[in-house]
């Protein structure tokens, strides 16, 4: 997508260029193609997920070189400030943790600092993309971040198991979802645009075996589909009632991919992976999880919390086994002593691994992320504006708080919060909230109206030139 800019008449007033300056003379300042290819870099860079130095990764560093510029952009979005106290917080609270502990725990190989790292890299990473919205339109972001996590796909340590499931499939679903967003003026070839991308996605990831990620891409068609059904009546639906259906719905699919592995549907490999985990624990998601029982026993031994760099000690490993074992998981196998505790504490849950290292402050700023991706789902549901994209992270943000180890969980939650968190009244439009899609004249009518106002907006401010920045 081409960058705004500003266009100089012989008057001296400024116009934009492209089809309404033909009488006029072009002019591309530099400031303008500078902020538009370090915009562009920022978000390339962010999804490229590359480490340069104990954890920090080349886009978190590029976005700390960017600092000066999106620390102003990001207050123009509602939640980003209370999300920064929030990481303030949090940092505060591992380090008293740490501290604490230091009396009664090992520490880790990597130590405190090393540890948090990944995280303040991810938070930086969220400013910098919010900014990038502000310079180019949020698909363009999108897609960039998608093209630069497909440059490190190929590092993960289980790639060559299985290059989609562990490669390919979140860059690729990033990818042809944010070029939908591109789609602006012809809601329903957009809408086609992202059913047809879902139903390829999930064609080739259920081939695959990844259970979870084929029911993300399900529900986020089935949502999609009930949002733009026919209007009955004028009243919208509740976000709650919304958020209730979305509950309903995801407990369906939940027993119908069960019931797919287990007859085979989804892979010889995903069909015994899903027998044994059912037989061990009476449902799949504790067989698949027995993380769960670990956290809860942790949390019932040290409600407080560890600190990051924080090693657990014979007597938490034997409180987290005894919690696996209350579930039917026979604890005694290797995987607590290596993975769970082998180089940290790790519970295999993003709120859990929020608690350990943050105590208090990480289960407040999980309920913050919770309260985000529910909030989304729930005014997409009720006004019916919610894009693919949009709805596929909440789901996922959702499940990795519950199911997701924290250091994978970062680079995707980087994205969701970009597009989770609302801006104010004078900033660009949100970046997947787009106007009702109807058959009325009115609902087309606000959707142009936006769409001239967001553009309105990213001309004033790239001509601003360095000092609006």
């Amino acid at each position: 997508m081409a960058v705004a800019t500003a266009v100089r008449t012989s008057t001296g007033r400024p116009r934009r260029a492209g089809r309404n300056a033909r009488n006029g003379r072009v002019e591309r300042t530099g400031w303008e193609v500078l902020t538009a290819l370090l915009a562009g870099a920022a978000a390339f860079l962010a999804g490229t997920d590359f480490d340069l130095a104990k954890g920090l990764t080349v886009g978190g560093f590029f976005a700390a070189a960017l600092a000066p510029v999106w620390v102003r952009e990001a207050s123009r979005y509602r939640g980003a400030g209370l999300g920064g106290v929030l990481l303030l917080t949090c940092l505060v609270s591992a380090l008293a943790l740490a501290t604490w502990r230091s009396a009664t725990h090992p520490p880790t190989q990597a130590g405190v600092l090393v540890e948090l790292v990944p995280v303040i890299s991810a938070a930086l990473t969220v400013g910098a993309l919010l900014w990038g919205q502000r310079v180019l339109s949020p698909g363009l972001v999108v897609c960039l971040y998608a093209v630069g996590s497909f440059m490190t796909a190929t590092m993960g340590s289980r790639f060559a198991e299985d290059p989609w499931r562990f490669g390919f499939s979140m860059p690729s679903t990033m990818l042809l979802l944010g070029a939908c967003l591109l789609i602006k003026r012809r809601p329903r070839k957009r809408l086609l645009a992202e059913l047809t991308a879902l139903g390829l996605l999930t064609g080739v990831t259920a081939l695959s075996g990844a259970r979870s990620m084929s029911a993300f891409l399900v529900m986020t068609a089935v949502l999609l589909i009930w949002q733009h059904r026919p209007r009955t009546a004028k009243r919208t639906t509740s976000a709650l009632l919304s958020l209730v259906l979305v509950g309903a719905l995801g407990l369906g699919l939940y027993r119908a991919v069960e019931g797919a592995a287990l007859d085979g549907y989804l892979g010889q490999s995903a069909q015994e992976r899903t027998q044994e985990q059912t037989r061990a624990a009476g449902s799949l998601i504790l067989g698949g999880r027995p993380e769960i029982g670990a956290t809860v026993a942790l949390m019932m031994h040290e409600p407080l919390g560890y600190g990051a760099g924080v090693m657990a000690t014979p007597t938490d490993m034997q409180a987290a086994k005894q919690g696996m074992s209350r579930l039917g998981y026979d604890p005694d196998n290797g995987y607590v002593e290596h993975y769970m505790f082998g180089t940290r504490i790790e519970v295999h849950s993003l709120i859990g691994d929020l608690w350990i290292w943050f105590g208090l402050a990480g289960l407040v700023l999980s309920g913050w992320l919770l309260w985000l991706a529910a909030g989304y789902l729930g005014r997409s549901m009720s006004h019916r504006t919610g894009a693919a994209l949009g709805i596929f992270l909440a789901l996922q943000l959702g499940w990795n708080l519950f199911f997701g180890p924290i250091i994978s969980s970062l680079p995707p939650l980087a994205l969701a919060l970009g597009v989770f968190l609302l801006q104010r009244k004078d900033a660009v439009v949100p970046p997947v909230a787009q106007a009702p899609v109807g058959p009325t004249r009115r609902a087309r009518g606000s959707r142009a109206r936006e769409g001239r106002r967001a553009r309105r907006v990213r001309r004033r401010y790239l001509a601003g030139g360095p000092e609006r920045a």
